[in-house]
């Protein structure tokens, strides 16, 4: 056990560095904007990773499932990330002043195909976990890994401020010092041991998609995805936010502090989890509906740096919070034999999520970026509504 315990923090801590160095609310966005100077390319990117991540959400759990060891699932996910990262970052390097749209068309492809692996790696980790770590040492495990996560995340983040002034080679370093964790990260998981699963036997392909998607017979489970669809709006002005702000005079090196505060506030879901083990996973689905709402009115009524750190701060509980959130709640409600199915149920309901950037693309190019932290207020209302309406998850159905 204490050899899963080292390896997966090791694990966590290097995938948080990487995705410090390459935050797809901060770091992408504006480096993307620098690169085209256009809105559409920047919605563009965040509507990619979404659907990738969301196609592979199915496909993923009906693979995974049958399989008797996962890790592989895994390896194959660090694998081509890291991959992506390297040729990303030599790109960038050589071709990024003088051939954007290359890098620009790069950049789409390896991050759909980054968000596809992640998903499918999304859906092996915990049955892998689960397996390594004994159940009265998950909450523990988790809540180390959440911890030292965010610290690496935000001590990253720090030490990043001299390359964000540097373009395109400061994005480069970022990219390649990304494939470096990862690969760390790679052996790190390496490290859990994964004894296999017993030998079942596997159903058609065809009759694995129709188990899980009669799992939509369940009123109070379409009810759940429902509200998760609509907390997926806070999507629609995400990719914006540190654009806007550097627009308005954000110095270019003050996106290290962005991208640190963010990593260091993940590790708050360590509360929000004590939260919900208490009360129930329904408060944690209410309350990062209310902090995804506040994400837009701050950018709306503040100003400047301070106001940054507020809106960033408060996407960095939410980023995975949301995630965490509506995991807990499934998990307290579905069968252990239906949890694969379930997950790939949430992955389908973020689909969406790859339309909602190019919408928000489309209403900063035409009505400014005000306009569209006001309609992305308006929408996270209601789903503040929808969230406080569901029921403690044993009466989900």
């Amino acid at each position: 056990m204490v050899r899963a315990f080292v390896g997966g923090l090791l694990h966590g801590a290097m995938l948080a560095v990487a995705y410090a160095l390459s935050s797809t609310s901060s770091v992408l966005p504006v480096f993307i904007k620098q690169l085209t100077g256009s809105d559409w390319a920047v919605g563009a990117l965040v509507s990619g990773m979404q659907l990738g991540g969301a196609l592979a959400g199915i496909p993923a759990a009906l693979f995974v499932e049958p399989a008797r060891r996962k890790k592989v699932f895994l390896y194959l996910a660090i694998g081509v990330r890291a991959f992506a990262f390297l040729v990303l970052a030599v790109l960038t390097w050589y071709f990024a002043e003088r051939q954007p749209g290359l890098v620009l068309g790069a950049l789409l492809f390896f991050l759909v195909l980054f968000a596809i692996f992640g998903g499918l790696g999304g859906v092996a980790y915990l049955p892998v976990i689960g397996k390594a770590i004994p159940p009265g040492y998950r909450g523990q495990f988790f809540g180390a890994r959440s911890l030292l996560a965010s610290l690496a995340g935000g001590l990253a983040g720090l030490l990043s401020r001299p390359l964000w002034g540097r373009f395109p080679e400061g994005f480069a370093l970022a990219f390649f010092l990304s494939f470096l964790a990862l690969v760390v990260g790679f052996f790190g998981f390496w490290l859990i041991p994964e004894p296999p699963d017993p030998e079942t036997p596997r159903a058609p392909l065809s009759a694995r998609f129709r188990k899980v998607f009669a799992l939509l017979k369940k009123p109070r489970l379409r009810q759940l995805l429902f509200a998760y669809l609509l907390v997926g709006f806070y999507f629609l002005a995400l990719p914006f936010y540190a654009v806007a702000a550097r627009e308005a005079g954000l110095p270019a090196e003050a996106l290290a502090y962005l991208v640190a505060i963010a990593a260091l506030a993940e590790g708050l879901n360590l509360l929000l989890g004590r939260w919900m083990d208490r009360r129930g996973a329904q408060v944690g689905v209410r309350a990062v509906a209310v902090l995804a709402l506040l994400v837009p009115v701050v950018a709306l009524v503040g100003r400047g740096l301070p106001a940054a750190l507020v809106v960033f701060a408060l996407i960095g509980v939410i980023y995975n919070g949301i995630e965490n959130a509506y995991s807990a709640y499934l998990l307290a409600c579905a069968p252990r034999e239906e949890a694969a199915g379930h997950t790939a149920l949430l992955y389908l309901a973020s689909a969406p999520r790859a339309v909602w950037p190019l919408v928000g693309a489309a209403i900063a190019d035409g009505f400014g970026y005000r306009t569209l932290f006001l309609v992305t207020a308006g929408l996270l209302l209601l789903a503040v509504w929808t969230a406080f309406r569901l029921p403690r998850p044993l009466e989900l159905d």
